[in-house]
């Protein structure tokens, strides 16, 4: 388990406190496509996500969340075969705790992982933009998530205006996977 050193935490607050609306049911993020999203991350994953552990930390008086992932493959940057994802939030006994506008993961499920490592900690680079459910079609595996709420944008003078994600073609995971081979591979010239 990653300890929590004062700059992770920090992170942690920054993150929590920047992407969070004034209201409780709603979270505000700055729109990422994914290859801005992938060069943010340390790694671009396909992963199997497994037993999740839940926990107050007393000291601060949060609860997180610890979710198990398998990396069955990388797509962009690097990451080891297994991480623990950190999130905000979580229940504990009769307290619980939901960010609004984060990635919920069920055991089980195989997905696309846009991750971060900070400290020796992981975490999901940009919320619920960062996975992508892996299903079946007649296609071959496809990426799917819900629709996007909460979204920003910066215009042309760099303030930031309320969008809507685009609206996206069937994204399948061949397409994607070669995207981020090539991303990867502008990288590295």
């Amino acid at each position: 388990m990653p300890s929590f050193t004062p700059r992770l935490l920090l992170a942690c607050v920054v993150g929590a406190v920047a992407s969070a609306a004034v209201a409780a049911s709603a979270t505000s993020v700055l729109y990422l496509t994914d290859a801005e999203q992938a060069r943010l991350s340390t790694a671009v994953v396909v992963a199997e996500i497994g037993a999740a552990r839940t926990f107050e930390d007393e000291a601060r008086g949060h609860i997180f969340t610890h979710t198990t992932v398998r990396v069955s493959e990388v797509l962009y940057g690097s990451a080891p075969g297994e991480v623990t994802i950190v999130q905000s939030g979580g229940t504990v006994a009769e307290r619980t705790l939901y960010i609004p506008g984060d990635a919920r993961l069920e055991g089980g499920e195989r997905c696309v992982l846009f991750l971060r490592e900070t400290d020796g900690a992981w975490f999901l680079t940009a919320l619920e933009q960062s996975k992508y459910t892996i299903e079946g079609s007649p296609l071959g595996p496809r990426l799917t998530r819900p629709k996007l709420g909460g979204l920003f944008a910066r215009d042309a003078d760099g303030a930031l205006q309320p969008t809507e994600e685009p609206v996206k073609p069937v994204l399948l995971l061949s397409a994607f996977r070669a995207s981020m081979k090539a991303l990867g591979a502008e990288g590295a010239k």
